[in-house]
């Protein structure tokens, strides 16, 4: 049976909690499990993320509104594939918003979409809640809660939420990867020489916690529907 493309939406409503780097574990993990995954970064000017998937990137400025339409119309008119949308905090209100005033869900869901939100968890409680809301609101197929081991998060223990977790990453390695010539699926597959070999180890248990997370999103995107 055809797998339903995934449309995974990475947000949070703090800055600098390592949203993009989750973002960009997930398409490496993507391509790894032999997805097509593209990738929006409403991200604008910057577009971090673009500069690690330079060809499969769109950069949008959503503050305007042909931004807008050029970040719903490129997934609509290329159903069949998964899209990874790497929003900023700043957008993320007027993101979800724009998803229901321009019936973008109910139209994606007619392409065959299915739609995953990956929310950051920050340590303000008020994070939470944001979090919340969007679950609530939005109504994806899967709602995960994110926490960064690193930095901490009003999110203790699940609350019958589905939970990734981030772990630590040690300052070298940070510093490594953040090189644009990095690529994280090229590491896994066996090419370790940017990295010393002191740190292989590291970055391997962070990335295989990673990966394993993101395993568990399909068995429990199939759980909630059966709840539903």
């Amino acid at each position: 049976m055809a797998v339903a493309p995934l449309i995974h939406i990475v947000c949070s409503d703090r800055h600098r909690n390592g949203k993009t780097l989750l973002a960009r574990v997930l398409v490496d993990y993507l391509m790894l499990d032999g997805r097509d995954p593209f990738i929006i970064d409403a991200d604008f000017p910057e577009g971090p993320l673009r500069a690690y998937f330079p060809g499969r990137t769109a950069l949008v400025d959503f503050d305007l509104m042909p931004g807008r339409m050029k970040l719903f119309d490129t997934i609509l008119a290329s159903p069949g594939r998964d899209y990874v949308i790497d929003l900023p905090a700043t957008q993320r209100e007027n993101f979800f918003e724009a998803m229901v005033t321009l019936r973008f869900i109910a139209e994606a869901r007619k392409a065959g979409f299915r739609f995953i939100v990956l929310f950051l968890v920050d340590r303000d409680e008020d994070s939470l809640k944001h979090a919340d809301t969007v679950a609530r609101e939005a109504r994806p197929e899967l709602m995960a809660y994110v926490r960064n081991q690193e930095l901490g998060s009003a999110l203790e223990d699940g609350g019958g939420r589905f939970v990734l977790t981030m772990p630590a990453l040690d300052p070298a390695l940070k510093e490594i990867i953040a090189s644009r010539r990095f690529s994280l699926r090229r590491f896994l597959l066996g090419e370790e020489a940017e990295v010393p070999a002191g740190l292989r180890s590291k970055l391997k248990s962070f990335l295989y916690d990673m990966l394993t997370g993101f395993r568990d999103m399909d068995p429990a995107m199939s759980l909630a529907r059966l709840k539903g």
